[in-house]
């Protein structure tokens, strides 16, 4: 889950989807739960249920952006904020595995405060959903492509790593590919996270990601993209 800033409200709004243009001109086309492109009518999700917190519907900091599958998820459910871990809040990113299947799970090794704020976030948009699922339940219906549009976009990591570490030698070729997947392949494709997580070993690329995707909260992490505890986030 990528962390993002979404930045001062530019405005106020008469009504809450009037700011849609705002995020996705901050957050660019993505989804700020799964990652995956947004490639209809962008969703402003609002973090407390309008329907429950009336007086936040129109509120800046209450809007993220959501694809169909999240926000149909998460409804309408009435949200202890200081419960779940937040990608506008909290380092999401360093608290998620992502897997070549497409699947996902919590990283070990964390304290469990922490594990409990993002599998309640993981929870929330049944972000764990595959087709391996061990319920009903964990599988997504047939609508929800979230792990299907992941695995695919892990493959494509997987294929352009090859082709980037096959121009290594050569750093005019290599810059030039460089720059084509950080800003054109990976964006199309979304999932910020699979790409960082295949280019792990490569530190130029995932200082490329970051910038390359508009809103990354880049204080989250250091010089060579490594993740780091997020000024204020409560990790």
């Amino acid at each position: 889950m990528r962390p993002i800033c979404r930045g001062a409200a530019p405005r106020e709004y008469r009504r809450y989807r009037d700011a849609v243009d705002d995020l996705t001109h901050r957050l660019g086309y993505f989804c700020s739960y799964c990652e995956q492109v947004i490639k209809h009518v962008p969703e402003v999700e609002h973090v407390q249920p309008k329907v429950r917190r009336p007086e936040l519907e129109r509120s800046w900091d209450n809007f993220l952006l959501s694809c169909k599958s999240c926000n149909t998820v998460k409804s309408s459910s009435l949200v202890d904020i200081d419960a779940v871990a937040w990608p506008d809040r909290d380092n999401t990113f360093s608290a998620l595995i992502y897997r070549p299947d497409g699947s996902l799970e919590i990283r070990g090794g964390l304290p469990d405060e922490v594990s409990e704020l993002v599998e309640n976030a993981v929870k929330l948009v049944k972000l764990h959903r595959h087709p391996n699922g061990a319920t009903l339940e964990d599988r997504p219906s047939p609508r929800d492509k979230r792990s299907e549009h992941r695995f695919t976009a892990y493959a494509a990591a997987e294929k352009q790593l090859i082709n980037y570490e096959r121009c290594c030698g050569n750093p005019e070729v290599r810059e030039v590919i460089s720059d084509m997947i950080a800003n054109f392949i990976a964006p199309s494709l979304g999932f910020f996270s699979v790409w960082m997580s295949v280019f792990l070993d490569h530190p130029e690329m995932r200082i490329k990601f970051i910038e390359a995707f508009p809103g990354t909260a880049r204080d989250c992490f250091n010089g060579v993209g490594v993740p780091v505890r997020r000024p204020g986030g409560r990790f």
